[in-house]
Order: structure tokens, then C-alpha cells, then sequence
């Protein structure tokens, strides 16, 4: 992979603070404005961050008795100005606790969330800020003084933020949301800190190495390396990913091993905290407190309360989408189960084992049966061996050429391997980003790209996107954006390489950071993925497809083969499983909520089984009692729909994709792919949250977004 020397990026001075000893204090001393994050030290995160409110509470005290007219200048831009070392700490601490939450940095997690919590009401609710707020607006609506389309978003988007957060309360009831905004805080991070620490706890260790037959010689040997680390004299561990199906289960050949595992996974939820709580009774608390906070807010329930900032118009809107998929992955799933039965695949895995599906059989019968039939169509010469899916484990290096060749091609960028910016994690990497039309000199790059692809008990589980800083011209900041991975790493002398599963999950965060890194914003607060949350997984999702792109094949967008659509009725099923627990903890009332909390697994259980989503051998993708998306913080309460949502979008965008590249091959097909991929860059991508984004779909795609594809590519469109 191509290497450079550190390139001097040219910086737009910014407000510092002098800082002594603490880099935090200071503007970052590395290219984009990043902080030397070797310099960085636990004691150095609080007094940053109080720096940073002392900053902003002073910068809007300012702003609020300004006598000068209401403008932009007056009133957005320092306001926008106002947070800037505030955003650079808490954007550089929520990266490297992500991805290593260490005891002493969850002690500063907890102090954290608790100050800006009481900060962000402070904000919210001044009084003399939000009378400013909508003097300019005011002045805008009356044309006493001019404002971009851009400039009036923003507007727009502080006052319905300070509105949903209090602004307009009287003093008692702003008393009363302050108290539940730290109650809140408080319960969202020890659901975090807990749900932490069971699943390191719940790894499952098994005493003979046998019992993971047919998982490959790397994952064996990783799992050895991890009872040995556990402090286990011999044996195996496997740790417990985010999802309930845990990968091995597809490949494990014996069921008494793949029971353990599976039960393992679905019984988190159990681990008591220091005050006798599971993360299943915080989560129920926690759905009781953001019900109290709607009431407070003068809303129904908690989805109410956050709808007006999303793309879904409507609670209906949602419930019409869901019902369509739940319809057609119930039937699809149904004659999955069927040929499982009748192929006896599972059976013939481990005839010691009890006859009949069991849950902990599904994603390996699934995975068998599709070998089964990729054997009978090498036979015929109709279709891949059975080896396929072995072949199609991608070395990490050309994984990373894949996906950077993809965006190339795409967009018109070059990245670039910088080895000499200090790791924000153990074996992490940093690239830096740059205009292919431009030459790599300095100033001439777009940002940096960190990534971070190995587990490590320390580290959140799953896959994410984050940044230590965001585009804007206002305040000079560049991107430098952060993927995650938990990719296990290879046993020494070994190197990694990625499966099918891995290598969606690396084009799809990539997807994220490219929305971060092309974002062309005035705002910090509009840009790249700051869009709602049922459509920042949009253009991650549209990016998946490009693993097609990057690997030659037919094109982004080509319809499913029969073999790709086996299993989607599963995978399909357990998705929306999850969909509708999180909306229902989420349409509560105070009342509802209370009495829900006192059995939380009966409430999700009848949840469940009112959308005839309890099935036997199929149980949601995440259960109450290990559900990070939606209790270990806000952002995707009663907004997990929007990985659906968003899916409908990509679909129907990956068709548009189809369409431009149709009929062209050789050299007018890259000038297809690339004349496509200008005008994403430029509609959509750039675009982030400085427009309707369902405005910035129909303008780049050039229509409303249609279920139709979608359905097709789950193979439910029959159904």
C-alpha cells in the first residue's frame, strides 16, 4: 500500500486556550488540528472539559447581551464558534473509550456524563440565548437582515433542539427535566458499563479444543490464545459478540457446543451491578425516564418526542414499512425452516444431539445447506464449488485495497498509509485522505482516516464510525474520522484475513467516514453523518455494494441469485425482532412504562408475539439485556427502524447505480462510475444535514425512494 510523508495541512487559526501541561487545552499540534493523543493522560480529560463549558458558557452569555441587531454574525456564528474546545474533547474522548474503555477512563465516563448533561440543559434552556435565537429568526422571516438556506437550517435546527430539550418550560418543570436528564445520564452509563463487563464475563470456555470443530486453524488458535490470556492453563474461549448469533455457530459442528454458545449469548442480562441491578431492569428504568421526560415535553411517548427530528413523518409511516418486511420475512422464513427440516443437515452434523431444530442450529443449518447447494452447482458446472465461500476470504491488505480503490473510483480520492501519527489504539492505523486530481503536497489533503479493526476486552463490541473533529468552514476544522472494527486478531505469525461478513462490515463503516470526510458544511452541527438518525445509515448501507465494484464483478445493484437469498428470511425476522422491541419500550406511557418495568421480559416477550414475531427458533438480534444501540445511550432510541429505513433507501439508490452503469463496458464504464459518483459526492454527500436529506435523495437520485427494490434484494417482493 502506497506510503507518504506527513503532509502539512494549512490551518485556519482557531480560538486556543493556553493550556500548560494539558494538550487538551491547546490546539492539536498535528496535521487537521489533531492532538498528539500520546501526550493525553487520564487527568487530563476533566479539567479539559470544564475548560471547554467554562468556553462556551461564557461565549453565550456574551452572545445573549449583545444589544446589536439580531444577525448571523451576531447570533449563529459565534454560537457555532462557541464549542469549539468543548466538541474537540468530548469528540477525542468518546473515540478512545470506544475503542479502550480502560477502569480509570470509566471513572471519567461517569464524571463526563454527568457534567455535560447538566451543561446541555444549562445551554438548552438560557433564556436570554433562545430569545436571540428567535429574534434572528424573526428578523430572517421578516427580511430585515439576510441568511443562506444553509444559515436558516441551522437556525431552524438549534431552536427545535432547545425546544425538545426545555427551552420555553417554566422554572419548575425545567427543574424537573434537569433531574431526569442526570438520572437519565447516570442510568444510560452504567447500562454501558455493565453490559461491558457480562460480556467479557459470559465468554464461553470450552475445556477441549475439539469441541470447536470446523472453525478454521486461526479462529482455533485465537481462541486457545484467549483461554491462555483468561488465565486458563488449556482449553478454549470465545467471547460473546453484540448480536445474538454469534458467528461460530455457523461453522460449529457439534451441537452441544453450539447450545453452550447460543445460551450464552441470549441469557445476558443477568450480571448484577454494586446496586443488585441487571442491565435488563436499568434498560426497563431507563425507558421509564425517557417516558416521564416526553410527558414533561408535552409528548405522548418517547418516539413522538424525537420524530421531528427524523426523515419518518410519522409513527404510522414506520409501522406501514415494518409490516410490509415482517409479512414477507415471516413467509420466507418459514420455507427456510422447512428445508432445514428436510434436509437433515443438522442432524447428520452431531447424531449424538437430540433430533429437531433447535435455535442454536439455524445459522449453521443455513450455512451448510448453502454449501450443499454451491457442491451440486460446481457439479453441474452451473455455479461455484464448494469451496467458494473459502475463496472469498480477502487478505487485510487487499481488503483495504478494495475499499479504497472502490471510493477512488467512486469519488475521486486517493488514501494514503501515514505511519507517523501516534496510534489512537493499540494496533491502530492512520491514513490520509486526498484528491486524486491533486497532487499529495501539503495543503492539498481532504483529511485523515483512523482505523481500529481488532477486538480487545476492553473495546465496545461491534462496528462504528466517529470522529475527533468535523468539516466546517466556520471554524477551520478538517475531518479526521475513526472506523472500529471486531475483527479477531490473528495468532502470531498468522495474518488477518476477512470473510464475507467482515468485509461488508468494513465497506459499510467506510461508507460512514466517507460521509465525514466529503462533507462540505459552515456548520459542525449539519455536517457529513450529523443528518437524522433514520438517515445517517443510508449512504453506509449504498456503500456495500461497491465490494461488487471493487471486485470486478457484475455491478453495484445486480438482482440476487437464489443462493444469496437463502437465509434472508432469518436474518430478515431476527432484524425486525429488534425493530419492534425498541418501539415497543419506546411508545410507552409514564404508566405503561412503570408496569412494563416490573417484568421486562414479559413485556418483550408479548411485544413480540403481537407482531407474531415470537418464534421458537429465531429470537431478536438483541434482547433487552444487551441492547447498546438503544439504552447505553440516546441516539438510536426508539430509532433502531432506521437500519430498515435506510435499507430501502440503499436499495432503491443501488437500482439508480444499475441504471447509469447499464450497457457500458471497458473505459465508458469507469467514466460511468466515476460521472455517477461526482454527482453522489456532490448532491448527497457533501450535502449532510445543510439540506432535507430526503430533498438531497430526490435531487442526486431523481425520484422518492421505492420499497420495490428492497424487497427484491430480501427476496420478499413474492411473498
Amino acid at each position: 500500500m502506497e506510503r507518504t510523508e506527513p503532509s502539512a495541512h494549512a490551518q485556519v487559526p482557531r480560538i486556543t486556550s493556553s493550556g500548560g501541561g494539558n494538550p487538551l487545552l491547546r490546539e492539536g499540534t498535528l496535521d487537521y488540528g489533531l492532538t498528539d493523543l500520546d501526550q493525553i493522560r487520564d487527568e487530563h480529560w476533566l479539567p479539559a472539559l470544564e475548560a471547554g463549558i467554562d468556553a462556551q458558557r461564557a461565549a453565550v452569555e456574551e452572545i445573549a447581551g449583545d444589544p446589536a441587531p439580531a444577525e448571523v454574525s451576531t447570533v449563529l456564528h459565534p454560537l457555532g464558534r462557541s464549542h469549539e474546545l468543548l466538541s474537540r474533547v468530548e469528540r477525542a474522548f468518546s473515540c478512545m473509550f470506544s475503542v479502550h474503555a480502560t477502569p480509570a477512563r470509566q471513572e471519567v465516563q461517569r464524571e463526563i456524563t454527568a457534567r455535560t448533561a447538566a451543561h446541555r440543559d444549562w445551554l438548552a434552556m438560557h433564556e436570554g440565548l433562545y430569545g436571540r435565537l428567535h429574534a434572528l429568526q424573526s428578523a430572517v422571516a421578516r427580511g430585515e437582515t439576510s441568511a443562506t438556506g444553509e444559515q436558516r437550517r441551522m437556525l431552524h435546527h438549534v431552536l427545535d433542539e432547545a425546544r425538545a430539550a426545555g427551552a420555553g418550560l417554566g422554572e419548575a418543570a425545567q427543574e424537573q427535566l434537569r433531574a431526569l436528564n442526570l438520572e437519565l445520564g447516570a442510568a444510560e452509563t452504567a447500562y454501558e458499563q455493565l453490559q461491558r463487563r457480562e460480556a467479557e464475563a459470559a465468554a464461553v470456555f470450552f475445556s477441549d479444543p475439539a469441541e470447536l470443530d470446523g472453525l478454521d486453524a486461526a479462529e482455533s488458535v485465537a481462541a486457545q490464545a484467549a483461554a491462555r490470556d483468561a488465565g486458563h492453563a488449556h482449553g478454549a474461549l470465545l467471547s460473546l459478540t453484540l448480536p445474538v448469533q454469534q458467528s461460530p455457530l455457523e461453522r460449529m459442528t457439534r451441537r452441544s457446543a453450539r447450545r453452550r454458545l447460543h445460551e450464552a449469548s441470549v441469557s445476558r442480562g443477568t450480571l448484577t451491578d454494586d446496586e443488585g441491578r441487571t442491565t435488563s431492569q436499568i434498560g426497563a428504568h431507563i425507558a421509564v425516564l425517557r417516558a416521564r421526560r416526553s410527558r414533561l415535553l408535552g409528548f405522548e411517548h418517547h418516539l413522538d418526542s424525537v420524530l421531528p427530528a427524523r426523515t419518518a413523518p410519522d409513527r404510522a409511516s414506520i409501522e406501514r414499512m415494518l409490516t410490509t418486511i415482517v409479512t414477507g420475512a415471516l413467509a420466507r422464513l418459514d420455507t427456510e425452516i422447512q428445508a432445514l427440516r428436510d434436509s437433515g443437515v443438522v442432524e447428520a452434523s452431531d447424531p449424538d444431539e437430540p433430533a429437531g431444530l433447535r435455535p442454536w442450529d439455524i445459522s449453521f443449518g443455513i450455512a451448510a445447506l448453502a454449501k450443499r447447494e454451491r457442491t451440486a452447482a460446481g457439479a453441474t458446472g452451473v455455479g461455484p464449488g464448494p469451496d467458494a465461500e473459502q475463496r472469498r476470504d480477502v487478505p487485510l491488505e487487499q481488503a483495504l485495497h478494495q475499499v479504497f480503490d472502490a471510493a477512488s473510483q467512486l469519488y475521486g480520492i486517493t488514501v494514503v498509509e501515514r505511519e507517523d501519527l501516534p496510534d489512537f489504539a493499540p494496533e491502530a492505523r492512520s491514513f490520509e485522505v486526498f484528491e486524486s486530481s491533486a497532487e499529495q503536497r501539503p495543503g492539498s489533503g481532504i483529511g485523515l482516516f483512523l482505523l481500529d479493526l481488532y477486538a480487545r476486552p476492553s473495546k465496545s463490541g461491534g462496528a462504528w464510525m466517529n470522529s475527533f473533529s468535523v468539516a466546517s468552514t466556520l471554524t477551520g476544522s478538517a475531518p479526521v474520522v475513526i472506523n472500529a472494527l471486531n475483527i479477531t486478531a490473528p495468532a502470531v505469525g498468522e495474518r488477518t484475513a476477512l470473510g464475507p461478513s467482515a468485509m461488508r462490515t468494513l465497506f459499510h463503516e467506510f461508507g460512514h467516514a466517507l460521509h465525514g470526510l466529503l462533507a462540505e458544511s459552515e456548520f459542525e452541527e449539519l455536517s457529513g453523518t450529523a443528518v437524522p438518525r433514520d438517515n445517517v445509515e443510508f449512504p453506509s448501507q449504498v456503500n456495500e455494494i461497491f465490494q461488487e465494484l471493487s471486485a470486478g464483478l457484475a455491478g453495484p445493484g445486480q438482482q440476487p441469485t437464489a443462493q444469496e437469498l437463502w437465509g434472508k428470511g432469518f436474518s430478515t425476522v431476527e432484524h425486525a425482532a429488534a425493530v419492534v422491541l425498541d418501539l415497543a419500550w419506546h411508545t410507552l406511557s409514564v404508566e405503561e412504562a412503570e408496569t412494563a418495568a416490573s417484568d421486562p421480559e414479559a413485556f418483550s416477550a408479548s411485544a413480540l408475539g403481537a407482531w407474531g414475531l415470537d418464534h421458537p427458533l429465531v429470537p431478536p438480534r438483541y434482547g433487552i439485556g444487551f441492547f447498546k444501540h438503544i439504552f447505553a445511550g440516546s441516539s438510536y432510541a426508539a430509532g433502531y427502524y432506521s437500519y430498515l429505513w435506510a435499507q430501502v433507501l440503499a436499495a432503491d439508490a443501488s437500482e439508480w447505480y444499475r441504471e447509469q452503469l447499464a450497457r457500458r463496458q471497458g473505459q465508458q464504464r469507469s467514466e460511468a462510475v466515476a460521472a455517477a459518483g461526482s454527482h453522489v459526492r456532490r448532491e448527497l454527500l457533501a450535502r449532510g444535514n445543510t439540506r432535507d436529506p430526503l430533498e438531497s435523495y430526490r435531487i442526486t437520485f431523481g425520484r422518492d425512494p421505492s420499497m420495490d427494490a428492497l424487497l427484491r434484494q430480501l427476496g420478499l417482493a413474492e411473498a
